[in-house]
């Protein structure tokens, strides 16, 4: 015989614990910093994927310059001629990352994208030709803006 008030004590163990850790997660995943941290970690492990695959084709790879006073900015340099700027940029509701890759031949924007972080207002227009890139994990951006530096642009 299943003693069910045993397994409503455990259920309810269960159910609690979720709750109290649910919080946090939830916390990490709306604050944009940590967000923008995460997707840095993950550029981080792409970029050096990337360079493996790029040094045995002889290709120049992909470095990161650090700079102290830019929390909110990754600087992707490709070889000497190439960057890219990643950046979280904050807005009324919520956030949004903005990858830029810049180049030759003059040095200027050479292709945009943009993913939208937290709360979005929905009625809120989108003034770009491109729509902002909605819904992707910090790992998936990360992805997103390696590839896009390794082939020079952002389909």
């Amino acid at each position: 015989m299943v003693d069910y008030a045993k397994l409503v004590d455990k259920a309810k163990a269960i159910q609690d614990a979720a709750a109290s850790a649910s919080p946090l997660q939830r916390r990490s995943d709306s604050d944009p910093k940590l967000f923008f941290q995460r997707v840095a970690s993950h550029i981080n492990e792409e970029m050096d994927k990337a360079n493996a695959e790029l040094r045995k084709g002889g290709i120049a790879t992909i470095a990161r310059n650090y700079l102290p006073s830019f929390d909110k900015v990754i600087f992707l340099t490709v070889g000497v001629a190439g960057l890219c700027r990643v950046e979280l940029e904050s807005m009324a509701r919520g956030a949004r990352i903005t990858a830029s890759i810049s180049g030759p031949p003059n040095g200027n924007e050479l292709s945009r994208r943009e993913y939208l972080v937290g709360p979005q207002d929905s009625a809120s227009p989108v003034t770009e030709a491109r729509p902002p890139m909605i819904g992707f994990t910090a790992e998936e951006i990360a992805q997103d803006i390696i590839s896009g530096i390794v082939v020079g642009s952002f389909d």
